[in-house]
């Protein structure tokens, strides 16, 4: 619909003609028409490439050209680097656009004065925490992917949120979603209109592909079609794909298994290349080579893919190696794509094809299980992209007939499943009751109940019966951990005062200065009592580094196989670290743990990614988690100890906390921390007998050059010099 009949303001019809869009898709016209514009509350729900991105901006046009401020929150990083990227273009008419999803125990004073903030849920938690004062001006609130609050891990947090930020604020909240079950429940929780919308520009047509007598079968809704049998069935799909200058996007459950696919298909893949294709991919291959000092063997087998023009995507590898494959498929060179599911959200990654091969994954105490039909939906949204195709195909990848037609009815006719709040997790509730306490937000039980009634726990179960008993268990628990006072007022304030209140029997809860500290680090109370009753005096990197690994928020640790068994029990018998009996149930994940510390000790004994994923089987990626983790619940140990007035403590953490940021041996640190000296640098200025920033000053010039480059060494001595 052309936007001068929607009734849109003039300014907003300039700024978007002037971005060549002068008319509105339906689900975007009827969000219009259900109050977008007028501050009204929305849940919309339609597929991917919908079109829900440009609701999202017509939204935050209208704030700011009214003087408002806009949050934009998203479940993942690499989200928020796109949505950041979307939203820059309105900096030409003085929107003031940023990003925000690192460090959680920062209160970024600096944000308050952009219109539009890009945040993480998780950072938007951590501002809540901190109590930042710019949040009371927050006129807008845009929820993407709002259908993950079903995800147990990242699900509470939204919830906790958006619960909150709608206590705080009177923002208008419009809220994101794949399309599910229950969005209707979604909008009655958030007050909101429903948009709801089965529309797609690029038309998705979903399918299956298994054998057959002499060709591939593939079946869609009202038309059939067949590929020649002769390589696996991924690779003959792949191969059609790229015969029609198209490329795929491949499924897989694992990362083991994305790689395997990726370096099987490409030895098919390569024999179609041009010898433009070849270059291109030359390049891109050295570069995802050598973006480590010295390369692994993963990072040699993901390059020897692209060359053949195929390539895997996972967490394994590290960011920079992601984002080169990344744009090695948006400019077409690399023609299949192995990824895990993790990239059906978010990434707009051009794929004529999806090709779903695995769908049963493995999970702990179930087995292996069929995927969400969600999550299959979400997969098949990534082909057919509007800036690239006019259609699109999402083929599911079946072994028999008899399979594919279980597939069909499963995902094909299937509705997406209803989605449910995972707020009622004991460990979650833990964690959110001590930061609604330590931020002020509520300050008796019966706010804290009030609180739980607004969210969408609440709104499905009809109440909190069911966690009023754990919610007392865990207020037992923070006082016991001394994280929290529990009393009337009379306790919490000098008898002179005593007059102004009327006391009733609802209990005060106030957070003690260790609980507020705490909820701010960002760690779960458990973790946080378990830090504190084990901190010793004692200078023991490996202890040190032992017991964080025993927290929740290192988890999953490292598996011992049967066959490293015997090596591991004989370095803990070297360490004199102190272990459960051998029966205990406790014993493997102990030993899990210990394994995990001796991965960190090697990485800080300077050993290189290569060296690590051969000793301990951790990619670049994986190392790159377990490090920022670690340096993380680290540096809150050394918080606490500072906090409690144990300095020595405080300081012997916080050199391992240094020891892990930068892979180092401690007689680096004092070279490490300067800028432009990694842990390469640092150890040949030590070899040179240049060991702290006082010896970098009295050092020739021209010896420096000769150690680091001209260019380095001048940046070095400025830095040693400040």
């Amino acid at each position: 619909m052309l936007l001068e009949k929607l009734g849109l303001p003039e300014k907003i019809i300039n700024i978007l003609k002037s971005g060549g869009i002068s008319e509105l898709n339906p689900p975007q016209a009827l969000a219009v028409k259900k109050g977008l514009l007028e501050g009204k509350n929305l849940v919309v729900a339609s597929p991917t490439a919908s079109g829900k991105t440009l609701i999202a901006e017509i939204a935050v046009l209208r704030n700011f050209l009214e003087g408002g401020k806009s949050v934009y929150l998203v479940p993942l990083k690499a989200l928020a680097s796109e949505k950041y990227s979307d939203f820059s273009k309105y900096k030409k008419i003085g929107m003031r656009v940023a990003i925000a999803t690192g460090d959680l125990d920062e209160t970024d004073g600096w944000l308050g004065g952009y219109d539009l903030i890009i945040l993480s849920n998780e950072k938007m938690d951590s501002l809540l925490r901190h109590g930042v004062p710019w949040t009371k001006d927050i006129s807008l609130i845009i929820s993407d992917e709002i259908h993950l609050i079903d995800d147990p891990s990242r699900g509470p947090t939204l919830e906790v949120v958006l619960t909150q930020l709608a206590g705080i604020t009177k923002s208008q909240i419009i809220a994101l979603s794949a399309t599910i079950e229950n969005s209707k429940e979604i909008a009655e929780w958030l007050d909101a209109q429903l948009v709801e919308s089965d529309y797609r520009p690029v038309k998705l047509h979903r399918g299956v592909m298994y054998p057959g007598d002499d060709k591939y079968k593939v079946e869609f809704k009202g038309r059939k079609s067949a590929i020649p049998l002769g390589s696996e069935i991924d690779t003959s799909l792949c191969m059609d794909t790229i015969q029609k200058e198209k490329q795929t996007l491949v499924f897989v459950s694992t990362r083991r298994n994305a790689e395997a696919a990726a370096e099987r298909i490409s030895k098919d893949v390569k024999k179609l290349l041009s010898v433009g294709d070849r270059a291109g991919l030359k390049k891109i291959a050295n570069d995802v080579e050598n973006t480590l000092g010295n390369p692994t063997k993963q990072c040699r087998r993901l390059a020897r893919t692209i060359e053949n023009g195929a390539a895997f995507h996972h967490a394994g590898l590290v960011a920079k190696q992601r984002k080169l494959v990344e744009d090695g498929v948006k400019s077409g060179l690399i023609k299949v794509l192995a990824a895990t599911t993790s990239l059906a959200y978010g990434l707009n990654l051009p794929a004529y094809r999806v090709a779903i091969k695995d769908t049963k994954r493995f999970s702990s105490g179930y087995g292996m299980s069929y995927i969400p039909v969600i999550d299959v939906h979400q997969m098949c949204g990534r082909a057919g992209r509007p800036k690239y195709d006019t259609e699109g195909e999402a083929i599911l990848l079946a072994k028999s007939r008899g399979e594919a037609k279980a597939l069909w009815e499963r995902y094909v006719e299937g509705d997406a499943e209803p989605i449910y709040s995972k707020l009622g997790v004991e460990r979650m509730l833990r964690i959110y009751i001590l930061a609604l306490v330590s931020s002020g937000y509520v300050r008796t039980r019966s706010e804290l109940e009030s609180f739980f009634l607004r969210t969408f726990f609440a709104k499905q179960y009809g109440d909190i019966n069911s966690i009023a008993g754990k919610i007392e268990r865990i207020i037992d628990e923070l006082e016991s951990y001394k994280f929290i006072l529990v009393g009337d007022k009379s306790e919490f304030i000098s008898k002179e005062f005593m007059p102004a209140f009327q006391l009733t029997q609802d209990m005060e809860l106030r957070a003690t200065k260790l609980g507020k500290r705490v909820s701010e680090l960002y760690i779960d109370p458990v973790s946080a009592n378990f830090l504190l009753s084990v901190m010793s005096e004692e200078d023991n990197a490996v202890q040190n580094l032992m017991t964080i690994c025993q927290c929740i928020e290192m988890k999953p640790l490292l598996t011992v196989k049967k066959s490293e068994y015997e090596d591991v029990e004989n370095e803990l018998a070297k360490s004199d670290i102190e272990s459960p009996d051998v029966w205990d149930v406790e014993y493997e994940d102990f030993l899990s743990s210990f394994k995990t510390a001796l991965m960190l000790k090697e990485w800080t004994n300077e050993s290189g990614e290569d060296m690590i994923l051969e000793k301990f089987g951790v990619t670049p990626g994986e190392l790159y988690s377990k490090t920022t983790n670690a340096e993380w619940v680290l540096y809150a140990a050394s918080e606490l100890a500072l906090l409690l007035g144990i300095k020595e403590i405080a300081n012997n953490i916080n050199k391992v906390r240094l020891q892990v940021k930068h892979g180092v041996k401690e007689e680096l640190l004092k070279l490490v921390t300067l800028k432009g000296i990694g842990r390469v640098r640092a150890r040949r200025l030590y070899a040179a007998g240049i060991r702290t920033a006082a010896d970098i000053k009295k050092t020739d010039e021209i010896a420096l050059a000769k150690l680091l480059g001209p260019k380095v060494a001048k940046e070095v001595r400025q830095s040693a010099e400040q």
